[in-house]
């Protein structure tokens, strides 16, 4: 804002002072100081009043910010527990799984259909396990997606149009939650992998229940044929017996 100043051999009331014969240059010189004066305060009533609008556009958007954060809170909250939980069933899971393949084990041949209904039990099961996990990383995901975009956003605002005022305060909390999105990169990074392992694990069971059955199928065709051939000795001891 720039300021008119009167020029330096006009004095308008110097002028007033020096009698009546210089009362219409005085009354001109005081009109100019007063219309000067007016628009001074015009332009000091413009610079107050965009003051008040920025400070409010400011106290807005803390406000707003305010409640995303408490929004973020919470739903971090959540997910921690959710994620908890499902590492729970999954430890649970593979428990199971665990303790069904040792039992498998040293289960007798008249038993195999049971087996097959356990192995199918196991693959069903492997698959609700992948479902969950893909399903904890997609939520992961949105999340990061959906903070990230509010902080791009809000500096956005910040450094380009609204003309806030950064505190060290709200600069320190954007810092925060900067690094929460961090850590939730990798704790999505950290489900992927899980995700992966699960996946190869899912695939060397399914292996080895293949290799099992086809065990099963081949054990299962060499006693069919031994009991056939066990069948015509028994007759002919009969048959020795009788004669």
């Amino acid at each position: 804002m720039q300021f008119t100043h009167l020029p330096s051999n006009s004095n308008p009331i110097m002028d007033c002072l020096g009698g009546k014969k210089k009362s219409k240059k005085c009354e001109k010189g005081l009109r100019g100081l007063t219309e000067k004066v007016w628009l001074f305060q015009e332009e000091i009533q413009a610079i107050m009043y965009e003051r008040e609008k920025e400070a409010r556009a400011y106290e807005r958007d803390m406000i707003v910010f305010a409640f995303k954060r408490a929004e973020w809170k919470q739903e971090r909250k959540k997910l921690k527990e959710e994620v908890k939980r499902l590492r729970k069933v999954v430890e649970e899971k593979d428990e199971r799984v665990r303790v069904l393949e040792e039992r498998s084990i040293g289960r007798e041949s008249e038993k195999r259909e049971e087996f097959l209904g356990t192995t199918s039990f196991l693959v069903e099961q492997m698959r609700e396990e992948r479902v969950w996990r893909d399903e904890a990383v997609d939520k992961w995901k949105k999340l990061y997606l959906a903070i990230k975009a509010e902080l791009d956003d809000l500096i956005q605002k910040t450094y380009h149009g609204d003309g806030l005022y950064w505190r060290a305060e709200e600069e320190e909390m954007i810092e925060e939650l900067k690094v929460e999105v961090k850590a939730k990169e990798g704790c999505i990074e950290e489900l992927k992998a899980q995700l992966a392992l699960a996946k190869k694990e899912e695939y060397n069971r399914a292996r080895e229940v293949d290799i099992l059955r086809q065990s099963l199928k081949i054990m299962s065709s060499r006693k069919a044929p031994s009991f056939a051939l066990s069948k015509p000795k028994l007759e002919l001891v009969k048959q020795a017996r009788k004669a």
